[in-house]
């Protein structure tokens, strides 16, 4: 078992590194694809108030996310449960010593990121007593349950959100048993309009509600561009209520929290910047009333909170190529803390996830590009780290490649974010090259980390790219609204220009270059094929969208969510227009394809139907143009590994075909 141990001093004194970089160099070898196809054994742990347990999840072979609860020392589980394939449940967290609250939601496939229709579930220490509390899965749109707050000072209770159609999706404060799931109405947030609706509430430390938020959808409920934001806040002459200062038609506004005082309340908000913006954090202060700009990226946005044992924030992070973060105040003892461990692992980046309800016990979480993970459990009382897991135990970071991040801009200069992940066994020159565009395509965008799949390609010597075109998220509103309506057009030309920058640097040989995407990604690698014929000399679409027309008939936002939400979205992303929609789309230009195509989709995809690839199919039997094809009964993107593993075995089969040796 890893121990790692250093004097107290050193937690205070940051030039004292317990962890020495090794720099002893392993020599290459091509590892098995199973490898990087193997779930995860540990994907999130916390620890409980009294720091007796750890609850963790962890995933099975069938899409099934579990959970167990084990004894600190890590000897003895006491409880485990999951609820069958394609069920997930999500990362714990401790309401008392003896219970804890988890979510689980439906997963249709490793490119499935949706968070809807959430059920949340208690279960004590031992297994007994495992119930819903909160089930919304068979919620009508704006109606259901939201969890708030876990108020730790009231052990028997959470805070959660009642939403009903009737009062037009806002929400009413109520108090849930942790046991047995009864609620109990609070008093409504006073000053509210007739038109607007609570959409939001906080929390201080001490679990007394103090700040709300209040929405006036304007014309059309299901556009939020002309929105109306009203700030409610608490202070020692009971509520008032403020507009929110914005030189935006539509301002983001989102909730982080207080500090330890309970004088200030931080949000992240787009507010003050008309144009050009990134999110930046914000301050209320209580007592005058002002609320302040305290730190903003000009290129990236802040991204979430960085938050003390008691619940208390201490700073943000964002990520301008690397994890960063920015704190308050450099002199608190627990950013002090932070930063002593992040000076212990140089290079990677560091997180605590959960406090004993003393603060005298942490679990910490430490990844990187080359590490995919390890769970630490610190002792302040003793001043050391005890080793407690790994979500992929098999991987050793020494033989993994780095990820470098890098800028390039766009034909008509666009600053664009990207990675580059190199192999190890050959100089940075002329390789072979795989560009990977991200899913999504609003919202989502590629960050510096882990991620298996470069890695194996990479452990196989190509080098793999990724660019967060215009449209991704990450990186403010206006850049992410920029793509609107431009899906294989400017968004594709960003993809194209990253690639050629490649080449242009010498990383990249122009004649072995392969595009490779999944969902969205799919749409871009195959349109990629159709806009730049000379440049790729293969693709490999997964879970593409390759009929833009099928997206206004096919697919789950269609079931799922609010027929007129969709249209407002799909009206904004892709356009109505059916000859301007066939024209960006792959499935109707196959005659313009020279490099070679591999397909691969889950015939159970309710994200992306397969009948999107098997419209490309179709069509490219008719003109006589080959391509391969590997179709598994799963969902958006493969999960079970051996399916992985197959798909992994083709994959590099095909691109030794396009780009090999």
């Amino acid at each position: 078992m890893k121990t790692i141990h250093w004097f107290i001093a050193a937690l205070i004194i940051l030039s004292t590194s317990v962890v020495a970089e090794d720099k002893v160099t392993v020599k290459h070898e091509i590892l098995p694809v199973e490898l990087f196809a193997l779930h995860s054994k540990f994907k999130q742990m916390t620890l409980s108030p009294d720091g007796k347990h750890i609850a963790f999840t962890y995933e099975e072979n069938n899409n099934e996310v579990k959970m167990a609860i084990i004894s600190s020392d890590m000897k003895k589980i006491s409880s485990s449960f999951g609820f069958g394939e394609n069920q997930h449940l999500g990362s714990p967290f401790w309401v008392n010593n003896n219970r804890v609250i988890t979510t689980l939601v439906k997963n249709t496939g490793w490119l499935d990121d949706t968070k809807s229709n959430v059920i949340y579930l208690g279960v004590n220490v031992d297994g007994k007593n495992r119930r819903s509390l909160i089930d919304n899965s068979n919620s009508i749109a704006y109606s259901g349950y939201r969890y708030l707050n876990d108020l730790p000072r009231d052990p028997e209770h959470i805070l959660v959100a009642k939403y009903h159609f009737t009062d037009k999706g806002g929400l009413k404060l109520q108090k849930m048993n942790v046991n047995n799931g009864k609620i109990s109405y609070l008093d409504a947030i006073p000053n509210t309009t007739d038109d607007g609706k609570i959409v939001d509430v906080q929390v201080d430390t001490n679990d007394e509600v103090r700040i709300a938020l209040e929405n006036d959808d304007g014309k059309n409920e299901f556009d939020p561009d002309d929105d109306i934001l009203t700030l409610h806040y608490k202070n020692s002459d009971g509520w008032q209520s403020t507009k929110i200062p914005s030189n935006r038609a539509h301002a983001n506004f989102d909730f982080l929290g207080f500090n330890r005082e309970n004088s200030k309340f931080y949000f992240i908000s787009n507010m003050d910047m008309p144009k050009n913006d990134t999110k930046g954090v914000f301050s209320f202060d209580f007592e005058t009333q002002k609320i302040e700009l305290v730190f903003r990226h000009d290129d990236v946005d802040v991204l979430g909170g960085i938050f003390g044992p008691k619940g208390e924030i201490l700073g943000v992070g964002y990520m301008p190529g690397y994890s960063q973060k920015y704190f308050f105040d450099e002199n608190n003892k627990e950013v002090q803390l932070i930063k002593a461990l992040e000076a212990s692992f140089k290079g990677q980046s560091v997180s605590i996830t959960s406090y004993t309800a003393d603060a005298n016990q942490a679990i910490v979480f430490v990844r990187s590009d080359k590490n995919p993970g390890d769970f630490y459990l610190y002792d302040r009382n003793k001043g050391k780290l005890r080793y407690l897991a790994s979500p992929m135990p098999k991987i050793n970071p020494k033989q993994m490649a780095p990820m470098e991040a890098f800028t390039v801009l766009s034909r008509d200069g666009v600053k664009l974010y990207g990675y580059i992940t190199l192999p190890t066994n050959k100089p940075p020159k002329d390789l072979p090259l795989i560009v990977n565009p991200h899913g999504g395509p609003h919202g989502p965008f590629d960050t510096w980390g882990f991620n298996p799949q470069a890695q194996l390609y990479a452990n196989n010597g190509y080098a793999v790219m990724q660019i967060n075109f215009r449209g991704s998220g990450g990186y403010g509103t206006d850049f992410e609204e920029s793509g609107y309506g431009k899906w294989g057009r400017e968004m594709q030309d960003d993809v194209t220009d990253a690639t050629l920058w490649a080449v242009k640097q010498g990383l990249a040989d122009r004649n072995r270059i392969c595009i490779m995407g999944g969902s969205y990604g799919g749409y871009a690698t195959l349109q990629g094929l159709v806009r730049e014929p000379d440049l790729y000399k293969c693709g490999i679409g997964i879970a593409g969208v390759y009929s833009l027309p099928m997206m206004w008939e096919k697919g789950d936002m269609h079931s799922s969510r609010s027929q007129d939400y969709s249209e407002v979205f799909l009206n904004k992303f892709i356009g109505k227009d059916e000859a301007t929609l066939k024209k960006y789309s792959p499935a109707y230009n196959v005659d313009k394809i020279k490099a070679g195509i591999f397909l691969i989709h889950g015939s159970n995809d309710v994200r992306v139907p397969i009948e999107h690839a098997e419209l490309l199919k179709k069509n490219l039997d008719a003109i006589g143009k080959p391509y391969e094809w590997l179709v598994r009964a799963e969902g958006h993107g493969f999960t079970q590994e051996k399916n992985r593993i197959d798909q992994y075995k083709l994959v590099l089969k095909f691109l030794e075909k396009y780009i090999g040796k």
